[in-house]
């Protein structure tokens, strides 16, 4: 099970305000990328869309990883993620379209 969650445009983030770069202590995902790509162009001779490019659909590259393997060839983009301190737990899901005369009971009993 994995705890990363990679933050959306409508999620919601709550910090500290000395501990972050938005300048608010609450903010979306979407303003916290924004600012981080206001703050690439600013500080690096890319131009607005190539420095965009990091945040959206990636910029093309080659990648030699540690392991082996060669080069390969792809793209680089930024992303957040959050990873909470407790996991979350997962129940399974139950298809609601599912023909098992069973399932009406799963539902009820938290398998």
């Amino acid at each position: 099970m994995s705890n990363q969650i990679f933050l959306s445009d409508e999620d919601v983030v709550s910090m500290a305000q000395d501990a972050n770069f938005v300048g608010a202590s609450t903010f979306t995902g979407e303003e916290l990328m924004e600012r981080l790509k206001s703050l690439v162009h600013g500080h690096t001779c890319l131009q607005e869309d190539k420095a965009s490019a990091w945040a959206t659909n990636g910029v093309n590259c080659k990648l030699l990883l540690a392991q082996g393997g060669g080069w390969q060839k792809g793209k680089i983009r930024i992303r957040f993620e959050f990873i909470p301190d407790k996991p979350t737990s997962t129940k399974p899901v139950i298809p609601t379209n599912s023909i098992s005369p069973l399932d009406d009971l799963r539902s009820h009993l938290e398998v």
